[in-house]
């Protein structure tokens, strides 16, 4: 049996929101320009899912940043890698995957919010 090759499409820019490991300050330039590097199948016969690999990689793969992994079929996330530099690299893999929100008390702030304050910072401070 031959490999399952999947179907090419044609490959166009898009802009993405890159979000950042937690551990990492904000960038400014998180927005970039993603593209589409493959398509591959991941599974075995019979049980089986078709993903699409992105990156915000440029020509000859320099300077690449991120890459993402996502089912062809819904866009869920199968993998994101974040590359800082040479020595620091953060890859995060994604199982289990339930659509809705668990627990939405989450989004509740505590409540000691309640009862803060508006402080004006100095310019100093930020």
């Amino acid at each position: 049996m031959g490999a399952v090759r999947p179907q090419h499409r044609e490959k166009q820019p898009v802009r993405r929101l890159l979000r950042r490991p937690e551990s990492e300050a904000p960038d400014p330039a998180a927005e970039q320009e993603t593209h589409p590097v493959s398509e591959y199948i991941i599974g075995g016969p019979g049980d089986n899912v078709e993903v699409q690999e992105w990156s915000d990689r440029k020509p000859a793969r320099q300077h690449e940043t991120w890459v993402g992994v996502y089912t062809l079929k819904d866009c869920y996330p199968v993998q994101e890698t974040y590359v800082r530099n040479s020595s620091v690299t953060t890859s995060t893999r994604f199982f289990n995957l339930q659509l809705g929100i668990s627990d939405p008390n989450v989004f509740i702030p505590p409540s000691t919010c309640q009862s803060a304050r508006p402080e004006r910072m100095a310019e100093s401070d930020c």
